[in-house]
């Protein structure tokens, strides 16, 4: 495409026009002169809708649902998220499907985030390499990728207006890093932008953000595309860095572009330079797409992908020989969830699965004789007396000790994750662990083995009552037959936690400071984040980061390294053999321990890693690499990473509390420029049951003054803000809200408070802010309504009056 001439050939009309998306789902072809693309959700399946309409996340076509990111990064493997995302594309070319929306790479700040299960982890090292792996792979397929979400967007809590506020640090080490590993090593084709704000600006208009790091310091030379309502000002965003706002927002934002250029507030050169951007990023791949289109898609051999790959992915927590069951074993499978599995999360991710073989006819498939009792209902977390009964009669009635496992399958349901809305505590259903513990008086211990499901941490506290424990996160459409090829022993666990298993919510470094009721997010913990925190300040943990165990053993032999690093690139072998009698797989993690420091630092940090297949008695020896920023931190008043001078250990570990093999290197570079004991002594005090910093010290650190979105007065109210916030400050909002909860009532028939679609909804539109639910409600949200909304809740009743009236729009 010759983009020069192309422009020539648009109307100024048509430039604006071409800024924004064509309906929910596609980019806007000026009235024919150019060819639209097609994206939509992933990031572990694809959803396309089959009749397009704004706000629907249920009605998509069918489609293999892989295992979620959760899961796949409990795999440890680049190769996972490669074959996956190969697949994917696969059956986005079969429906013409241009760009797929993913991976997500956000950090997992805390383990109640309601989406964490659409990300990797708590670590950007690890984070970063899966998704450069899923980017690369997907776009050598000819699909385009959308690296997601654009940043420090670690809540679902009023993720509309909500405010990171994270100091430069923390954003450039943790919640930036993956993100740049990625856009260095993979250059996707668009990066999402999140809803919140970071450090006071939205990120669809975040200059510092889209421009001067992403561009300007990382070199990102494709397209940012905004969340769909994610857009705040539209022509700040646009002179920020934002390249095409989704969806099309029924015309409201073009409209405010149009206004701008006729006040001169956009020159020629600008919408030019923008709408070329448009044309080079999408229009140019639509050209590419339709070279790329598959007819036909083999979803049988997709499955089976599936399924091996959770095969990898499934984590083995504990086992004092439960696992694997021999064949001549009766089983009694105990939990809905082992008939009515889950698999995957709520929200926009969610798959229309093109096969569900749920695990008792997997096992039975394995040539096993299974017993079900459901005992407990997926859809409530009150104990069902009846059912309960049944389960502990069954077990009373069948079970032969020595004879008989029992599988007893838990983990959080439907309800209690999901896309639009936290968690508030680490806990499962209650009627799930008090069947638990009445099975466990009646069975021996050493026969009953747990399989559980879930897409975060959560309570393992009954890990005690049980023999084994394997837990398959969210593994996609074939988790069942795959939890009978680990149960058989068909398949080794080689999987490890890719975040840290707490004790409890209180022991976690954030808790203080997360999903709160206001937009004020303040990220007191700065680096400290998942095993950062509990390594440092000596945290006891539930499992450790990095831990999973195996049906087999491995020794640690042998590591070698240079003795002085001088700032360029240098290699780690690691020696490792199988010493056990099944083959399997373990993860070598490669991890630097700085001497103590004067200032805020991590005790341990991973910065490489390695999985290997080893059959019994075999050994090999892998090679990690290290460079200058393994040993390095981001340098506040350099604005740069910077290597930091000093001894340090390189430690070859089996997870991140199980360190097998040490050597030293001595390291050349700089010293760090300031003693942070003394400017911030909070951080260096113990800090056993999460960081208690204090504002005033995390201001000093954060180097600027803190916002109080919190205080929000009558007078402070704009289109940026919740609606709930707005609609409660004013007789008008109170009854307008009361109207919509009646009607998402009706878009709901017979569906239960708990369901993740309408929990969803709700949510959103009752944390959503006013601008964005404007551009995301296909027309139904007015400015109108909202300016009205706004104007009441500043006291401004005869304005409000007068808006109401009005016949034109502002």
């Amino acid at each position: 495409m010759n983009i020069e001439q192309t422009l020539k050939n648009l109307t100024t009309d048509e430039k604006i026009r071409l800024l924004t998306g064509d309906g929910a789902w596609h980019t806007y072809d000026c009235n024919g002169k150019i060819p639209k693309i097609c994206m939509t959700d992933g990031p572990h399946g694809l959803r396309k809708v089959a009749v397009e309409k704004h706000g629907d996340i249920e009605n998509s076509i069918p489609a293999t649902c892989f295992p979620t990111a959760c899961a796949a990064a409990s795999s440890w493997n680049p190769e996972v998220t490669a074959a996956m995302a190969t697949a994917i594309a696969q059956e986005a070319k079969k429906e013409n499907v241009a760009i797929v929306l993913g991976p997500g790479t956000n950090i997992k700040r805390s383990p109640l985030c309601g989406r964490n299960f659409e990300y990797y982890s708590e670590d950007p090292l690890l984070a970063g390499k899966l998704a450069s792996s899923f980017i690369n792979s997907m776009q050598k397929e000819g699909v385009g990728t959308s690296l997601k979400h654009f940043a420090a967007n670690s809540q679902e809590t009023r993720r509309m207006t909500s405010n990171s506020e994270v100091d430069e640090r923390a954003l450039r080490e943790i919640y930036l890093a993956a993100f740049e590993t990625a856009v260095k090593e993979a250059n996707p084709t668009t990066l999402m932008c999140s809803y919140n704000r970071i450090n006071g600006e939205f990120a669809s208009n975040n200059k510092h953000l889209l421009t001067e790091i992403l561009r300007d310091d990382w070199g990102y030379n494709g397209a940012v595309v905004s969340d769909w309502g994610a857009t705040n000002d539209v022509v700040k965003c646009f002179k920020s860095g934002l390249n095409l706002e989704m969806p099309d927002g029924s015309g409201f934002h073009t409209k405010e572009l149009k206004k701008a250029y006729e006040r001169g507030e956009i020159t020629d050169a600008e919408l030019d330079k923008w709408a070329g951007a448009v044309l080079k990023n999408f229009t140019e791949l639509a050209e590419r797409s339709d070279a790329a289109t598959l007819t036909e898609v083999d979803f049988k051999a997709h499955n089976d992908l599936a399924r091996r790959l959770e095969d990898e992915c499934a984590v083995l927590l504990k086992n004092d020989g439960a696992l694997p069951v021999s064949k001549d074993r009766d089983i009694i499978i105990i939990g809905e969830l082992a008939d009515n599995m889950r698999f995957q999360g709520g929200g926009s991710s969610h798959i229309n699965a093109t096969f569900k073989k749920n695990a008792i006819e997997s096992l039975q498939d394995a040539g096993y004789t299974v017993i079900y009792t459901k005992g407990y209902s997926n859809d409530t977390d009150v104990t069902d007396t009846a059912l309960a009964k049944e389960a502990i009669d069954t077990v009373l009635k069948n079970y032969q000790r020595n004879r008989t496992t029992i599988l007893f399958f838990l983990g959080l349901t439907e309800s209690y994750e999901g896309e639009g809305y936290d968690r508030t505590d680490i806990n499962i259903p209650g009627n799930q662990t008090e069947l638990l513990e009445a099975i466990s008086g009646i069975a021996d211990q050493k026969d009953i083995a747990v399989v559980s499901f879930g897409g975060a941490p959560m309570d393992f506290s009954w890990e005690g009552k049980v023999s084994a424990i394997l837990h398959m996160y969210l593994g996609g459409q074939a988790v069942g037959e795959s939890v009978a090829d680990l149960v058989s022993g068909v398949a080794n666990p080689s999987g490890k936690l890719a975040e840290t298993m707490p004790l409890d919510i209180k022991h976690t470094p954030a808790h203080r400071n997360f999903a709160a009721p206001h937009d004020d997010v303040e990220y007191r913990e700065s680096i400290y984040v998942g095993y950062r925190y509990y390594e440092t300040y000596n945290v006891p943990v539930r499992y450790p980061f990095g831990y999973g165990l195996s049906y087999t053993t491995f020794a640690y032999t042998d590591i070698k390294a240079p003795e002085v690093f001088e700032g360029n690139d240098i290699e780690v072998q690691v020696t490792v053999k199988n010493t056990g009698t099944v083959a399997g797989a373990e993860t070598i993690q490669l991890y630097i321990l700085p001497d103590k420091e004067n200032f805020l630092r991590s005790a341990i940090e991973l910065k490489g890693f390695k999985k290997v297949f080893l059959n019994p008695d075999e050994e090999k020896t892998v090679t990690i690499p290290l460079n200058a920023r393994s040993f390095s931190v981001f340098d506040v008043y350099k604005n740069s990473f910077a290597t930091i001078a000093g001894v340090y250990t390189i430690a070859a570990a089996a997870s991140v509390r199980d360190i097998r093999l040490k050597t030293q290197i001595v390291v050349q570079g700089d010293k760090y420029f300031r003693d942070e004991r003394e400017l911030f002594p909070d951080y260096f005090k113990p800090q056993p049951e999460g960081m208690d910093i204090s504002r005033e010290q995390f201001e000093a650190l954060y180097g600027r003054p803190l916002t109080n979105f919190r205080n929000r007065r009558r007078g402070d109210f704009d289109l940026t803000c919740a609606l709930g916030d707005v609609t409660r400050k004013s007789l008008f909002g109170r009854i307008f809200r009361l109207i919509l909860n009646i009607a998402i009532g009706f878009m709901f028939p017979g569906k239960k408070k708990t369901d993740p679609s309408f929990k969803m909804l709700k949510m959103g539109l009752e944390e959503g802010n006013l601008e964005g639910l404007i551009a995301n409600s296909g027309g139904m949200i007015s400015k109108k309504l909202c300016d009205v909304l706004v104007l009441n809740a500043n006291r401004h009743y005869l304005k409000a009056l007068a808006r109401f009236f009005a016949k034109k729009e502002a």
